[in-house]
């Protein structure tokens, strides 16, 4: 497969399809993600020409996620060079590092616009100049220095211009969902105490939240009549009931119940029309082989991912662990809508964004895979180090 080709002919977009099973086996359940009041994202969508009831199990954010994190390790294992930056949080573990493959808005966040790089503020290195001028018709330097940023989409809200800053739409999309779903239920239960702890003993938390034993509830009180914070229970001794919560849409059903389905599908599509809408000029020249040679490393480095993050696995939260349901082939879809299928797995994938990459180099392309170490600002130390201190008052 000869990815640049794709752009010059008449091809739409390179598309996966695959149906995944739950690692337990049929007939176990599957937890969805929850979005606001608890509730999972069900819906009705066409298949096969017909209504069926379905559920959404990972998102287009949360599965582009996955895959940043599917590249960061092969990056890690040195399998591949993807040009990113580095700030460096050594001096708060519990952050450790933050990459243009792990920050919510990737080359354009908040973290990289308060570092430093080579010693200077990064809003005054000449990259940061470079990258605020990055836009649709010259995506060059983000190619060279953060393609992800244009796999995957960012949007410059934190530069100069604000929410008018350059927007690069997403050129993968993945959305997984769960097929002819049945919703579970769930009761609440108890959690048994070794210790026996009785619900008639009263206890006082101060403003530390440290905590100590008050005496017995007098026998003549009722327990639902004491104040809030002077039950066992505050600091989790004794049994403690955990109670199912109805769904506010469907009284008949428990909030958290999981569901049972047919099977899983991932749907990914790596868009080459959008890709086209992206020039990569040349010292302030264009040249249309030039931009598919760029286009070709992004959509290798698609590939790259999709097939990493299938070959890693979908735990996508506690009890929601799939597999794949056979190896699906990707397509290539023509604009007429037909298709030719390819069979590609990580390591195939890796070869054809090695082999991008060369041949990106050779037009001319700039490149640069040594990642850019960068550290926080004082003032973002001080934010971060502020932010510690406050969560443990």
């Amino acid at each position: 497969m000869n990815l640049a080709e794709l752009f010059a002919g008449p091809h739409a977009a390179i598309r996966l399809t695959q149906r995944l099973k739950s690692s337990a086996g049929d007939g176990s359940k599957i937890f969805p993600p929850t979005f606001e009041g608890g509730v999972y994202c069900y819906e009705t969508r066409r298949i096969g020409g017909a209504g069926v009831p379905c559920v959404l199990l990972d998102g287009v954010a949360s599965s582009a996620n996955r895959q940043e994190e599917a590249l960061s390790d092969l990056i890690a294992r040195g399998l591949i060079e993807v040009p990113h930056f580095r700030t460096d949080f050594s001096e708060f573990p519990e952050v450790g590092e933050v990459t243009t493959l792990n920050a919510p808005h990737r080359a354009f966040d908040a973290i990289f616009r308060d570092s430093e790089l080579d010693g200077k503020a990064f809003p005054k290195h000449p990259l940061y100049a470079e990258l605020s001028r990055a836009n649709a018709q010259n995506a060059t330097p983000l190619l060279a220095h953060a393609p992800t940023a244009l796999l995957f989409g960012a949007w410059d809200s934190t530069g100069s211009a604000g929410g008018m800053g350059n927007k690069f739409a997403r050129a993968i999309v993945t959305e997984l969902i769960g097929v002819h779903v049945e919703r579970g239920e769930t009761r609440g239960g108890i959690r048994q105490d070794p210790l026996a702890i009785s619900s008639h003993v009263e206890i006082e938390i101060d403003k530390n939240k440290d905590w100590k034993p008050k005496g017995l509830l007098d026998k003549a009180g009722k327990k639902d009549d004491r104040g809030k914070g002077t039950r066992p229970s505050e600091v989790n001794h004794g049994n403690i009931l955990f109670k199912g919560e109805p769904d506010r849409g469907d009284p008949g059903h428990s909030l958290k119940g999981g569901i049972t389905c047919d099977y899983a599908l991932q749907q990914s599509v790596i868009t080459l029309a959008g890709l086209r809408r992206l020039r990569f000029p040349v010292n302030g020249k264009r040249d249309p082989r030039v931009d598919d040679a760029a286009r070709a490393v992004l959509a290798a480095l698609g590939l790259v991912a999709l097939t990493a993050a299938r070959e890693r696995g979908y735990a996508l939260r506690s009890r929601c662990d799939l597999v794949a349901d056979g190896i699906a082939p990707f397509e290539v879809l023509n604009q007429d809508g037909s298709s030719k299928e390819h069979e590609i797995d990580s390591r195939r994938a890796i070869g054809l964004y090695k082999e991008a990459v060369a041949e990106a180099k050779k037009a001319g392309l700039p490149w640069e895979p040594a990642p850019k170490l960068m550290k926080p600002q004082p003032k973002l130390a001080k934010l971060v180090s502020l932010s510690r201190e406050a969560g443990v008052e």
